[in-house]
């Protein structure tokens, strides 16, 4: 446990904690610009782990639709110190890793409209309205993430210690924050089988996990496929992260798999980069390989 001074902390100590240190404000810096680009936000609920089914706090959900696509981030913060940034490790994607999934739904008694594959024509066979969807993978040039761009391996944040000036280096803080932005992920994902239903017409969702932290906290550094270091670390705004994680639902028409191929990390600027991105027209083929 950290050694605490005994001197009593006082009003000018809370403030330079408020103005300097504290998540929560950075939680509400990051909100507002999301309010800004159109999304509509929840801040700060809570949600049951699926993996523990113990309740933890999200900090925001976003949520977006323009026509019938509706985009849904997962979004955590961290307000880091610029003595202990975040330095991710990249390789090459591979091309089993470039894909990104995408939910289409519609209403009970429609088509789905897609050269996906077939047209198939689903009906009301049962209430649960995840029978209503279905989950396509876009892969390589079609996907947000091409085969052969570099891509996060490994997270680490890095300091000196006060001491000795020794460098040091750990991943449980930022961890816990991606692990976040992929549990409050499961919940954005149980919506997007019904959006359908939800807005009246065939509906094209995507979700994104983003652990946000402020502006020259984000360092990358690129590995070749032998793993020789390639370059220097260097700033960035934003870098996309894989996990391939899997999320299972059941429904009566039997059980649904859903994969996030990717988390971002991303600083306050890249969050403004990324989102405006996803909301603009060249963002089109994120949703359909024929648009």
């Amino acid at each position: 446990m950290v050694k605490l001074k005994p001197d009593p902390i006082a009003a000018s100590d809370l403030i330079e904690y408020l103005d300097n240190h504290s998540d929560f404000s950075f939680e509400i810096e990051t909100l507002r610009e999301l309010i800004k680009l159109g999304f509509t936000c929840k801040h700060g609920g809570t949600y049951e782990d699926p993996a523990t089914q113990i309740p933890r706090e999200y900090d925001i959900r976003a949520t977006r639709q323009i026509e019938e696509k509706l985009l849904r981030l997962a979004v955590e913060c961290k307000n880091l110190r610029p003595n202990f940034p975040i330095l991710i490790s990249c390789l090459p994607r591979r091309s089993e890793e470039a894909f990104h999934e995408l939910s289409i739904s519609v209403k009970p008694q429609t088509e789905i409209q897609t050269k996906f594959g077939t047209t198939q024509r689903l009906t009301p066979k049962t209430a649960a309205m995840i029978s209503y969807a279905q989950t396509y993978r876009l892969k390589n040039t079609d996907s947000l993430y091409p085969a052969g761009e570099f891509v996060g391996k490994s997270c680490d944040q890095v300091g000196r210690l006060k001491n000795d000036a020794e460098i040091f280096s750990g991943d449980s803080g930022i961890y816990n924050k991606w692990s976040q932005a992929l549990s409050s992920a499961h919940d954005l994902i149980s919506l997007i089988f019904s959006d359908g239903k939800r807005i009246g017409q065939q509906a094209a969702s995507l979700v994104f996990p983003l652990v946000v932290v402020p502006n020259n906290r984000l360092w990358c550094v690129k590995y070749d496929v032998n793993g020789n270091r390639i370059s220097d670390p260097e700033l960035v705004n934003q870098c996309s992260f894989f996990v391939n994680r899997k999320y299972l639902y059941q429904s009566s028409s039997g059980e649904k798999e859903f994969v996030i191929s990717h988390l971002e990390f991303v600083t306050s600027d890249g969050l403004l980069e990324f989102a405006s991105h996803l909301c603009s027209k060249d963002a089109k083929k994120l949703f359909s390989k024929n648009t």
